[in-house]
């Protein structure tokens, strides 16, 4: 059952990589009162962060997958 948190992860990851305006939507948009688009600063770093969770998620996964 650890491999789902490895799943979990991955799916994490991928979504703050191609969709970091939905991340915005959810976490930030409803402390604006005008609900304007998060910046490119913001994507960037969704998208990093998103990138370093995907990679962390692939490894955890491959490693408890091969350590059964």
């Amino acid at each position: 059952m650890e491999w789902l948190a490895g799943l979990f992860l991955v799916v994490m990851g991928a979504i703050m990589l191609v969709k970091p305006d939905m991340i915005w939507k959810i976490s930030e948009s409803w402390k604006t009162k005008n609900s304007t688009e998060p910046t490119i600063i913001y994507r960037n770093l969704i998208r990093i962060g998103g990138s370093v969770i995907l990679i962390g998620g692939i490894f955890a996964t491959v490693t408890i997958l091969i350590m059964k």
